[in-house]
């Protein structure tokens, strides 16, 4: 399934900021799947920027995904 392949892909594929993407790695957060099942209170709680996080919704939504708990 299509959408199987894309919750496999790295994080870098969402054109997030360098400063986000080092931070989720650093807390061993590599693949699409891995970021949809944060969810916005943990990535605050990682420091990540209310911008960061507003970006990250906007592109996992344009791949028709979402944040734990975001509708």
């Amino acid at each position: 399934m299509m959408e199987d392949k894309i919750l496999k892909q790295n994080i870098s594929r969402l054109g997030i900021s360098d400063n986000a993407l080092d931070i989720l790695k650093n807390k061993n957060i590599i693949m699409i799947e891995q970021l949809c099942k944060k969810s916005k209170t943990e990535l605050k709680d990682m420091e990540l920027s209310q911008s960061d996080i507003r970006k990250i919704e906007i592109e996992l939504q344009l791949l028709g995904y979402n944040l734990r708990n975001s509708l």
